[in-house]
């Protein structure tokens, strides 16, 4: 999946980067495609054949250039060079990459089990993943990882959040040193970690808010998403069918595999032959997926939220659903990715992902937002919402966006000894965060907020810090007030 600046940036601070490192495989079709792209299948309209001609200056590159090139790096940059001209989405993958990616596509992946985010062009922990390597080695919420690597020496050289990344990966059973900076001790610390095979759920969390409604979050469309929204949603209304309404959560979903989407669509529509999505190839095939009738499940009224970052395969079930009124869209426009992208791999080992067909919602609309310089339409593409949360509602103004990368170290470094019911806007702690951020008075509320809930996480778990998300995030509080109001069948 490709993203503007913008969305680049929002993930690199603001996402897991165990959820923001799986963007890289696209939205692909549940099947492979072929096994080797052979590149004399292209035909030339000079009629010389092109791979003789490419061949003959890879020669000529590799034995009589005056430096030393590698033949290989050679052929890998002319790959990235012919997949760089074409949509955004088609690339070729690395054959140290290809498999990382196809792993993390299942469901699971290879690491140490931690979720972060960048702070300061650092690694900062947000959680530990229980009975992972991270854990049993003792790293904690709070550390800054430095470095990563099978042999760290007593030198404390600070790694780019890439290079650690990339020690990090290997394979099942072996062994990664990771250096950590511990705030909270003021002292660097080197932690063995056994890389181990961990699973990384598609969705997360669920919860039943109130006896009438329940909140599903969808992370990503990947090969265990569908079976783990049927355990969410056996969880959430197998013994209150029809009686509790259900908030879909797509805010910042990547996508992934579009049969997986389906399969979610085909337990939130009722009715049988539906139309869920169509593709359409550049010889006009078409292939039109239909509802079976067959749901499981029969939750009430739906709210879908999206945002900027909800993307193609998420996209896929907030357009169906609305083109069938069976859902409320509440939020801000979708990214606009209506590509659909197959994996060819490559005799060296790697693959490429190329855009084969576009997909149109029920209504027909093609919601791709335009690439090409010269596209003048001025269409912006995504999925529009009913009900609007204006940006300035959310943490998006750029001020606010620096500032709230503090915000864990901050609660890290300040324990909150008081309770959180005398936590107010006025407390001396939200005082010295907007002090040290240099923000103005109209964010206190905001600040507030913000270091509320950080510190109900900490203290109580993830769960709790859901909970109190509905009282302070516009998104939640407006498909409340929604699912009040509508209807949504």
């Amino acid at each position: 999946m490709s993203f503007s600046k913008t969305g680049r940036e929002n993930l690199r601070f603001f996402i897991p980067v165990i959820i923001a490192f799986s963007l890289i495989t696209g939205f692909l079709l549940g099947a492979r495609f072929g096994t080797v792209l052979h590149i004399d299948s292209f035909s030339s309209s000079s009629g010389m054949h092109p791979v003789n001609t490419l061949n003959e200056a890879l020669g000529f590159l590799s034995s009589k250039y005056v430096e030393h090139l590698d033949r290989d790096s050679l052929a890998e940059e002319a790959l990235k060079v012919w997949m760089g001209g074409l949509d955004p989405f088609s690339a070729y993958i690395k054959p140290k990459d290809l498999a990382w990616m196809n792993k993390r596509l299942s469901g699971s992946y290879v690491g140490i089990g931690i979720e972060f985010t960048i702070n300061n062009d650092s690694i900062l922990v947000l959680t530990v993943m229980e009975d992972s390597p991270a854990a049993f080695a003792d790293i904690r919420v709070g550390d800054y990882l430095i470095a990563a690597g099978k042999d760290l020496g007593t030198n404390k050289i600070q790694q780019t959040p890439e290079e650690i990344i990339d020690q990090i990966r290997g394979k099942v059973g072996s062994w990664v040193k990771v250096l950590i900076f511990r705030p909270s001790e003021n002292k660097y610390v080197i932690l063995p970690c056994k890389r181990k095979d961990l699973d990384m759920p598609g969705v997360s969390p669920f919860i039943s808010y109130n006896h009438s409604v329940a909140y599903i979050r969808i992370k990503e469309f990947n090969a265990r998403t569908d079976q783990e929204f049927m355990v969410a949603m056996d969880s959430l209304f197998g013994k209150q069918q029809g009686e509790k309404d259900l908030i879909l959560d797509l805010r910042g979903n990547p996508g992934g595999y579009l049969e997986k989407s389906t399969h979610l669509l085909n337990q939130l529509i009722s009715e049988s032959g539906k139309v869920m999505v169509t593709t359409r190839s550049k010889t006009g095939k078409e292939t039109v997926y239909k509802t079976t009738g067959r749901p499981f499940f029969k939750p009430g009224k739906i709210v879908v939220l999206t945002d900027e970052n909800t993307a193609s395969a998420s996209e896929i079930v907030a357009g169906a659903l609305q083109d069938h009124k069976r859902a409320i869209i509440v939020g801000r426009p979708s990214f606009g990715k209506g590509l659909v992208q197959g994996q060819f791999n490559l005799s060296n080992g790697g693959a490429l992902k190329l855009t084969i067909a576009k997909f149109y919602t029920p209504s027909g609309k093609l919601i791709q937002k335009p690439y090409k310089k010269e596209d003048t339409t001025g269409t912006r593409g995504g999925i529009n919402p009913d009900i609007l949360i204006a940006y300035e509602d959310q943490d998006t103004q750029m001020i606010w966006q620096m500032a709230s990368r503090r915000l864990l170290p901050f609660v890290i470094e300040n324990k909150l000894t008081t309770q959180s019911g005398t936590f107010t806007s006025n407390h001396f702690l939200v005082s010295e965060f907007m002090k040290q951020n240099k923000l103005p008075e109209e964010f206190r509320h905001l600040v507030w907020q913000r270091l509320k809930l950080a510190y109900i996480k900490q203290t109580s778990g993830p769960d709790a810090a859901m909970r109190a998300e509905f009282e302070v995030d516009p998104f939640l509080k407006a498909a409340l007030t929604c699912l009040e109001k509508k209807g949504g069948k």
